[in-house]
């Protein structure tokens, strides 16, 4: 399995990028890729949730590794025969925060769709990241 991801810097602290980031039900406020998003319940461990991107397309999510105030991971299924799982990450950094987030491919045939999509998935969470440091910096 191969790792695909970006992370970058923002002066706010990592419990004002958490208060955010643990919120999904929100994240099409400062996530330009998401519609909606609706939780099944409160962010922990085999919570679940729909997420609909900014193409329409409905996904059924997973969490898994919350960890309160540092980060999870969501999984969903992606193309045939593999899964996704999205890893969020936030620590302290100096007077902020590092925030990074990665895709991860498993399955049958995540070799193939890894190589051809992790890149180019990774590039996205370029403005994912932006956007929360832009949130997380309003009122921190």
């Amino acid at each position: 399995m191969k790792t695909y991801g970006k992370s970058r810097s923002t002066a706010a602290s990592p419990e004002r990028v958490w208060s955010i980031w643990r919120d999904p039900d929100n994240w099409n406020k400062w996530n330009t890729g998401i519609r909606e998003c609706a939780m099944d319940g409160p962010l922990a461990n085999g919570a679940t949730a729909w997420m609909v991107t900014n193409r329409g397309t409905k996904h059924r999510v997973t969490f898994a590794n919350v960890d309160a105030g540092r980060g999870f991971q969501l999984s969903m299924s992606g193309p045939p025969l593999t899964t996704f799982t999205f890893t969020c990450d936030v620590e302290p950094d100096g007077k902020g925060s590092r925030i990074s987030q990665s895709i991860t491919f498993s399955g049958p045939l995540s070799s193939l769709f890894g190589a051809m999509l992790g890149k180019q998935l990774a590039e996205h969470f370029v403005p994912v990241l932006d956007g929360l440091a832009r949130e997380a910096e309003k009122a921190g």
